[in-house]
């Protein structure tokens, strides 16, 4: 009974001792959001920006909106020039036979708002495009159907730290139609040279695409910069991200400085694989 007594006052003596706290939530305001990935071979440097929606607000932002009037701007060895906002595609875009991307150079994005935020980025355009030297293709039969399994080789550039991406995309026949279609194989495969340097390489991506109906593949390794692999890494293992990023995520990466997102850069080469 004496035991009883002494666990009732200990509870009495807690719960008096309790108050209510008053937290005082940070103040924040949306970001500029920039994604731009930049490679010697594409026609047009293209530029998507959207706000961020903050944690702390009670002020909603649609998180998919492109932002249309904002100053855009690119700078390298070559000087500066503007991107200007396409109302068809919402993207910031600037042709390349004016602008060009320079493989090994480094460069700096630059984005003014409207509403006076100053977001910028800078990246360096990797040097050497690594060939595929030999794709090899495995057909599995899972619960679901037919899986093509993708194995894509390559001799890793020596000499350097190299992050690369392994993508790719597949044509398809109908057997309604006589075009031949052109899909998504959802490969997304990332790798790191650390401790590899100058060895020979095999990326092996799952395609999610049913194997009977594939006519070809065509595999695409981009040797990134580290901006690029590390922000989309980052995109792949955060599960449900959307993109651009949906807020201001604290494990997300981002080379931004004044907002989020990434600006990268990346060399690609091609394989072919017909089946």
């Amino acid at each position: 009974m004496r035991k009883l007594f002494f666990i009732s006052g200990c509870f009495i003596l807690i719960a008096s001792c309790t108050k209510e706290a008053t937290v005082k939530l940070p103040d924040t305001k949306p970001l500029p959001v920039m994604c731009s990935y930049i490679c010697p071979d594409d026609t047009v440097i293209r530029l998507k920006l959207t706000y961020s929606s903050p944690l702390y607000s009670s002020n909603q932002v649609d998180i998919m909106e492109a932002v249309p009037d904002a100053d855009v701007r690119i700078s390298g060895d070559q000087g500066t020039a503007q991107l200007i906002f396409n109302q068809a595609t919402k993207y910031y875009e600037l042709k390349t036979n004016v602008y060009p991307v320079v493989a090994g150079q480094f460069y700096k994005m630059t984005v003014s708002t409207s509403k006076g935020d100053v977001a910028t980025a800078e990246t360096q355009v990797p040097v050497t495009v690594v060939p595929i030297t030999n794709v090899t293709l495995e057909t599995i039969t899972e619960n679901a159907g037919k899986r093509d399994y993708i194995t894509a080789s390559f001799t890793d550039e020596p000499g350097k730290v190299n992050y690369y991406r392994m993508v790719a995309l597949y044509a398809f026949t109908n057997v309604f139609l006589p075009d031949t279609f052109r899909g998504d194989a959802h490969i997304n495969e990332f790798y790191s040279d650390a401790n590899n340097d100058g060895e020979n390489i095999s990326i092996v991506g799952r395609s999610y695409q049913s194997g009977d109906s594939t006519k070809f593949y065509d595999v695409f390794l981009f040797n990134c910069s580290v901006s690029y692999y590390s922000f989309h890494k980052s995109l792949r293992n955060d599960s449900g991200i959307s993109f651009p990023p949906a807020g201001e995520p604290t494990l997300m990466y981002s080379n931004v400085k004044g907002g989020f997102g990434c600006f990268g850069a990346y060399t690609r080469s091609r394989f072919r694989y017909w089946k």
